[in-house]
């Protein structure tokens, strides 16, 4: 609230400002001076009791509009704060605070297309003001556009490079594009700002893990939870790093959690899975391997995963039919050949397997050392 909240100038200044108004009394003074006293202490409520008293002896006061509709925005009152915002906007429409204000108001209440209209009405009154960068920012992150949301970060944190809100989105804009080392540098860029934030943690630790760094990001990610987060996110990336460095009780325990806190997750589903194959309990992985599928039934890893749950448990001919439904699919992932030769091998079916081995190598561009073990296999056929 100290951010938009409109004080008026100091007591004896302000009866002498207010003398010249037409319509405004005293009364209306005091209780514009109790509102704004409530609100440094963080009464928003008792705020806004005496801001609508005062409003009630002067309506058309915009800036007493603008602090009520501000209070509104911060309790959570969206259209409350829509009503007396837009009011504001109507007494004042050149006013880049007012068009900030109501475009955050919309953007909470997933009205992006207004949102958008009022945040670059802001900047069109005043282009060296950040906060509507950060906003638009923000709805373009939402909806997936991240080179877009990358951009309006950037150009806020031109303007001012330490906002929190900022750093976030252009952190998470960059995490989501894969680009994990500009994410990287970038959240590292305000952590010692805000070293015991947990949205600065818990993206430092989700990095961390993608780059690979499973102890830190463990470390970030605890940290994290004590100071305060606690969703799915932050269960399934201490889960997916506990079970690369092969602790798989942890993993299994996090993973756990992360479903518990969003059960309509695959990534959680399908990390439960693979932890319990590599602990050999086959039949809870075949169960969280399905409800993944239930959730993403066009995921490929998925089918993958079922087929090698068929193959370890002797029942490669289940295999093969999940194999083969895949590979006729135009997005099937090379890997699948791989699996089929096994699964074809495992039935007995020798002849097959060659085939579907030799077309592996033929499209296969990853990890060289499953090209070796196909060769070896091959010689064995």
């Amino acid at each position: 609230m100290s951010r938009t909240i409109r004080a008026l100038l100091p007591a004896v200044s302000v009866v002498i400002l207010f003398s010249i108004l037409p319509g405004c009394g005293d009364d209306s003074l005091k209780h514009y001076n109790l509102g704004v006293e409530a609100a440094e202490r963080g009464e928003l409520s008792k705020a806004v009791e005496h801001w609508q008293k005062s409003l009630h002896k002067r309506p058309d006061d915009p800036d007493t509009q603008f602090n009520i509709g501000s209070a509104m925005l911060e309790l959570g009152r969206f259209p409350e704060a829509e009503k007396y915002l837009r009011a504001a906007a109507k007494l004042m429409p050149g006013d880049h605070e007012i068009q900030f204000a109501l475009g955050k108001t919309m953007e909470k209440q997933d009205e992006l297309s207004e949102a958008k209209k009022a945040y670059n009405m802001s900047i069109s009154i005043k282009s060296n003001y950040f906060p509507p960068y950060i906003g638009l920012a923000s709805i373009a992150l939402k909806q997936q556009q991240y080179k877009t949301a990358e951009k309006y970060a950037a150009q806020g944190l031109n303007v001012s490079p330490r906002d929190l809100d900022g750093n976030l989105i252009l952190s998470e804009a960059y995490f989501l594009q894969g680009n994990y080392q500009e994410a990287y540098a970038q959240i590292l860029s305000v952590r010692g700002l805000y070293a015991t934030n947990p949205d600065v943690l818990l993206l430092l630790g989700k990095i961390m893990s993608e780059r690979n760094m499973h102890s830190d990001a463990i470390a970030a990610l605890k940290s994290a939870k004590e100071n305060g987060a606690s969703g799915a996110d932050v269960f399934l990336y201490l889960g997916r790093s506990s079970y690369a460095l092969g602790q798989y009780s942890d993993a299994e325990k996090y993973f756990g959690l992360s479903s518990f806190k969003d059960p309509s997750d695959p990534k959680t589903w399908k990390g439960l899975a693979d932890t319990y194959f590599q602990t050999g309990e086959y039949d809870k992985s075949m169960e969280a391997w399905r409800k993944a599928a239930g959730l993403s039934p066009d995921d490929t890893d998925i089918d993958l995963g079922i087929s090698m749950v068929y193959i370890n448990t002797k029942r490669p001919e289940s295999a093969v039919a999940v194999l083969e439904k895949l590979l006729a699919k135009e997005n099937a992932p090379s890997r699948t050949l791989y699996y089929l030769g096994h699964a074809f091998m495992r039935s007995g079916q020798k002849e097959k397997a060659r085939e579907a081995f030799k077309e592996f190598i033929a499209v296969w561009e990853g990890d060289r050392s499953l090209i070796e073990e196909v060769n070896e296999i091959l010689i064995t056929l």
